[in-house]
């Protein structure tokens, strides 16, 4: 077996500079004294009632808007990653030793622990979690594909905790994106390059990388942090990363068909509309962090600056159906809703435990409330799915409205 790299890669995964408060205070702590799960320090689940009124102020975090906080788990070492399951009943989290737990998401209870003798030889972060999209043509498999910092991808069963296949890079990958109609998926690294996988055959169909001409930009020079596949097409793709350039691809061309330039990328932080026609961009920088950009063009649409405090973001994504944005980063450790039209920011949680690396959407938890046909509804702010997010050594899940 080649030499497995266990650096941590750049600002993504870095291991948390203050350790997350342990809180006994909260209500309803149950401390769990079995082996499996010793690294949980406390689990807190209630009604959105009580959250109210007691974790506000006791988690030391500032609430902005209608939030509903439906728990908190509180672990001993960092979590990079977070997606929820095809059925939407647990919670995958990546740890920065490699282990992937799950967690119920009414009992908070740790339900399966995703690790194998390779995980355990040659430890790396797992800077992804995702599962194939559920659709008609593609049912509920219970089963999950994660990246590590030391090149490998693994599939999963989670309910038998079994690894199905493990694929070995040599970089450091640093995360992966499904097709959303394909069984395929894109991985990218540090190597500035993408590798489409068949996910079916676990074979590399092609790969995604500048010609390196010179004055010529038709890929990418540096480490790569997201991508996104647009939902219109079955063969177009963004990219994003440290180089400060959002790159277009089309699989069907040898190289890259446009870009844009100006966007650093550090997170998953690209994410197309519906239609397929508009870019979101959330950077990590300290100004022109949220931005819409036309995809046919690769102009700049507009810059949304929503309120007096400035994060540096890691992650973003729009909110399906509505003018919203949630997005999360470091620089006041916040995760917040943004009205696209009204430039305005709708709820935000700050003073987290740590930066939010990642987010992911759940459910929409209750239906919202029925208007008559004249009422103009000014706020979406019901319609945003409930938002698992990690945060240093802590997975929050939060409700709005």
């Amino acid at each position: 077996m080649d030499p497995q790299r266990k650096a941590v890669p750049g600002p993504m995964a870095p291991s948390s500079l203050k350790a997350a408060r342990k809180s006994y205070a909260v209500a309803n702590t149950k401390v769990k004294d079995n082996k499996v799960q010793k690294e949980i320090i406390t689990v807190h689940t209630s009604t959105p009632s009580v959250e109210h009124r007691l974790l506000h102020s006791e988690q030391n975090q500032i609430y902005q808007g209608d939030i509903n906080v439906l728990s908190i788990i509180d672990m001993n070492k960092d979590i990079m990653c977070c997606k929820y399951t095809e059925d939407v009943k647990d919670i995958a989290t990546g740890f920065i030793d490699g282990t992937i737990r799950l967690f119920d998401c009414n009992s908070g209870n740790c339900t399966h622990t995703l690790v194998d003798d390779e995980c355990l030889a040659y430890p790396g972060p797992v800077t992804a979690i995702k599962h194939r999209p559920v659709s008609k043509a593609h049912p509920i498999t219970n089963t999950l594909i994660s990246s590590y910092v030391n090149g490998c991808i693994k599939g999963w069963k989670y309910k038998y905790g079994q690894c199905l296949y493990t694929i070995r890079e040599k970089r450091q990958t640093l995360g992966l994106c499904y097709h959303p109609r394909y069984s395929k998926f894109v991985t990218y690294g540090d190597d500035a390059k993408l590798n489409m996988y068949d996910e079916e055959a676990q074979t590399q169909e092609r790969a995604f990388y500048n010609s390196q001409r010179k004055n010529i930009i038709d890929g990418h020079t540096s480490r790569i942090f997201a991508c996104a596949f647009n939902p219109k097409s079955h063969h177009e793709l963004i990219s994003g990363g440290w180089d400060d350039c959002v790159i277009c691809w089309d699989d069907r061309q040898p190289f890259a068909t446009r870009h844009f330039m100006g966007v650093h990328i550090c997170g998953e932080g690209l994410d197309f509309d519906k239609p397929g026609k508009q870019i979101l961009t959330c950077c990590w920088q300290d100004k022109d962090n949220i931005q819409i950009w036309d995809y046919g063009s690769c102009k700049l649409i507009e810059t949304i600056a929503p309120d007096m405090y400035h994060s540096k973001l890691y992650c973003g994504k729009l909110v399906p159906q509505t003018n919203l944005i949630v997005c999360g980063g470091s620089d006041s450790n916040m995760l917040r809703v943004v009205d696209i039209n009204m430039k305005i920011t709708e709820c935000s949680i700050r003073n987290n435990p740590g930066a939010i690396y990642a987010f992911d959407f759940g459910t929409i938890r209750r239906k919202p409330s029925k208007v008559q046909e004249t009422y103009k509804k000014i706020s979406e702010i019901e319609n945003v799915p409930r938002v698992a997010f990690v945060s240093g050594k802590r997975l929050q899940t939060v409700d709005f409205g």
